[in-house]
């Protein structure tokens, strides 16, 4: 088995695990995960700086800024105190928005004589406001979201695997 193989397959098993993962912890394993990546990102950057330093006698003020960044949010993240639940809720608040938007373009449609195409604008945005506001205040939906977003990644996960041993690539 080749490296590259190799690689694919763990790449495969970790998202499994993660997609579990999500799938019971929800958002609190993203926390951990994207503040165990951006330290990572954190380490990198100061390394690219160092090296520069050395290199050049000049520190980029670039790689300090994402350092600096990258190791705040991440140690911010691992300790609880900002959660990716944030960042998912202001994309719920955007898709009601976008609903809200659909729907009354819908209207427009609708009464600029495209029946068919205004009914579904229609449709649509009121689903997406329905979803919105059901992620938004039903607990039980919230739950249900984080489990079926957490199978979605495991069964990339599986995909990717799949693919190493069939050497085509998932899109």
């Amino acid at each position: 088995m080749d490296n590259k193989k190799l690689l694919t397959i763990v790449e495969g098993a970790i998202t499994i695990v993660l997609g579990v993962l999500i799938a019971v912890f929800g958002t609190r394993t993203l926390d951990l995960y994207f503040g165990i990546l951006f330290v990572i990102g954190a380490a990198f950057f100061l390394t690219i700086a160092l090296v520069s330093l050395i290199k050049t006698k000049l520190l980029p003020f670039g790689s300090l800024l994402a350092f600096s960044a990258l190791l705040t949010f991440g140690v911010v993240l691992l300790l609880g105190q900002l959660s990716f639940g944030f960042v998912v809720y202001l994309i719920v608040l955007f898709v009601i928005a976008a609903g809200g938007a659909l729907a009354l373009y819908g209207i427009y449609t609708l009464i600029a004589d495209n029946l068919v195409y205004g009914i579904g604008q229609i449709v649509l945005g009121g689903l997406a406001i329905t979803m919105g506001i059901l992620y938004l205040t039903v607990p039980e939906f919230h739950v249900a979201f984080w489990i079926i977003v957490g199978v979605l990644v495991a069964v990339y996960g599986v995909l990717v695997i799949v693919s190493a041993f069939t050497g085509k690539k998932s899109k």
